[in-house]
């Protein structure tokens, strides 16, 4: 009997699908205004945040888990990043439109990832799989990193406004500023990372 093709979903695969699920649900949960007046009871923002964290934990596990388990898959190694790619891209693309983060960052973001997944099928068609490098790997930390540092505010601001907890106004600003150096690093290691794929591998396509 010939053996079973298709995907398996094995615990590894099925964490990388719970990043691409969680894509939709984080846009929801940050746009979806729950209670007036302002942020208070938005607590929408508050499980966006929840949620970022344990998207980025199964992130930085799913790999550990394919490779110890001896399931690394040709899905994983595709989809892994592209995972990455959804849930990252859609909570840009949300702050943008609470004004939390400039167009321009996002732009260029979204211009890498075009770039690199475009190389990533043209390779693709040739049987050859990209792996992660360096640079890229620390590009998603810092990515993720960015999108936890831009909600940390968002969710100040709803606990100060539901009178759960009282934070300064100027811890708003620094943790703001924060928020906005996560995120120029993060556009730095996602640039570099995007040249260095294709110094790596442009000489591969045929």
């Amino acid at each position: 009997m010939p053996a079973r093709k298709g995907i398996h979903l094995n615990l590894a695969n099925s964490l990388t699908l719970f990043r691409m699920a969680s894509a939709p649900v984080l846009m929801v949960l940050l746009l979806l205004d729950s209670g007036p007046p302002g942020l208070a009871g938005d607590w929408g923002k508050v499980a966006a945040l929840f949620l970022t964290l344990i998207a980025g934990i199964t992130d930085v596990y799913d790999g550990i888990i394919a490779r110890r388990s001896n399931t690394v898959s040709t899905f994983g190694k595709f989809c892994d990043p592209v995972a990455d790619k959804l849930m990252v891209t859609a909570l840009f693309v949300v702050f943008v439109e609470l004004g939390r983060m400039p167009a321009w960052i996002v732009v260029l973001m979204l211009f890498r990832e075009f770039a690199v997944l475009g190389l990533r099928l043209l390779l693709s068609g040739s049987g050859m799989v990209m792996t992660p490098t360096k640079w890229a790997k620390h590009k998603t930390i810092f990515q993720v990193s960015a999108a936890v540092a831009v909600q940390i505010p968002l969710v100040l601001q709803v606990l100060t406004f539901s009178d759960v907890v009282s934070v300064p106004w100027v811890s708003m600003i620094y943790y703001a500023q924060i928020a906005d150096y996560t995120t120029y690093v993060a556009l730095v290691f996602t640039l570099v990372s995007g040249v260095e794929y294709f110094w790596l591998y442009w000489r591969h396509l045929e």
